[in-house]
């Protein structure tokens, strides 16, 4: 049976080195991120209109959408993390510190998890431009784990997280 693995890339966007890649993407990944938790707190402030009115006519449908708030404003909060930890990704690829970027995939990993699993849950109560932004988050992540894979196994490392 063939096993699928990741692919891996000799280099960012077929033109620069992984290093610089890596870097670039840090710094551009803590800033979608922050811009991401800002999008995701205009649409929870959004719910929170809407619970309310809502609360004056309907139980039951308040209820759900109070889960939705919590689930985005756990979301924001974990956004908030990962901007900071993408900031400390940039420093350990620029002083090649491999224990740090093997972390940060892990968490990278976990939080991709979670991300993608609140973000079904509250799919159906986002407008369409919530759920493209989200979409194009999710997938300049995939490229992103690519490419510290490719610049760990480029570094010498067993690039296995």
């Amino acid at each position: 049976m063939a096993r699928m693995e990741l692919p891996v890339l000799d280099k960012f966007c077929f033109i620069f080195n992984l290093r610089t890649g890596c870097i670039t993407m840090g710094v551009l990944n803590s800033i979608l991120t922050f811009v991401m938790a800002v999008i995701l707190i205009t649409f929870a402030v959004g719910i929170k209109e809407t619970t309310e009115s809502k609360l004056r006519r309907d139980e039951s449908d308040a209820a759900m959408t109070s889960v939705v708030y919590t689930i985005v404003i756990l979301l924001v909060v974990l956004l908030f993390i990962k901007f900071l930890l993408d900031l400390v990704f940039a420093y350990a690829v620029y002083k090649e510190k491999c224990g740090i970027m093997k972390k940060y995939c892990i968490f990278w990993i976990v939080f991709l998890v979670l991300f993608i699993i609140a973000f079904l849950k509250t799919i159906f109560q986002m407008d369409a431009g919530y759920v493209i932004a989200q979409i194009l988050f999710l997938a300049e992540n995939f490229y992103f784990i690519v490419v510290i894979r490719s610049y760990l196994i480029s570094i010498n490392e067993d690039g296995v997280l």
